[in-house]
């Protein structure tokens, strides 16, 4: 269901993988929200944050009650209508995202990698596999 949460404890080489279709929301197009988190309360930071809609990518994090310099990037890999798998690598550096096995982007830490322990997915998707490797 969505919203999703799952615990979880970050390392390098660490992957999210997650599988689903994009449903279509009433007069509006569908969104994809990924947050590695602290916390599951609302006001928690968040480590990394990924918005997928309209083709563009949205990231960002948000720490002290504050949102960063959020950071935007085009991207065609997905069709709406379709399915599509996206991965999530823990890389020493940053967050390497994969959409339908072509990397998309890293996203540099903004917060270590231990303070971590939640995963959040959320929008206009039905998920049909979370996997963590």
């Amino acid at each position: 269901p969505i919203p999703y949460y799952q615990s979880v404890s970050l390392s390098v080489g660490y992957m999210v993988k997650t599988k689903g279709n994009f449903q279509f929301p009433c007069g509006g197009n569908p969104e994809l929200v990924v947050e590695f988190c602290t916390g599951i309360e609302e006001d928690s930071d968040i480590a990394f944050h990924f918005r997928l809609y309209n083709s563009m990518v949205v990231m960002n994090s948000f720490q002290d009650g504050k949102w960063q310099e959020e950071k935007r990037v085009s991207s065609d890999n997905f069709v709406l209508g379709h399915s599509f798998e996206l991965r999530f690598l823990v890389l020493e550096n940053g967050y390497q995202v994969f959409l339908n096995n072509k990397s998309i982007l890293i996203f540099a830490h903004c917060l270590p990698l231990q303070s971590v322990k939640m995963l959040k997915v959320r929008g206009d998707v039905v998920l049909t596999s979370v996997d963590t490797l």
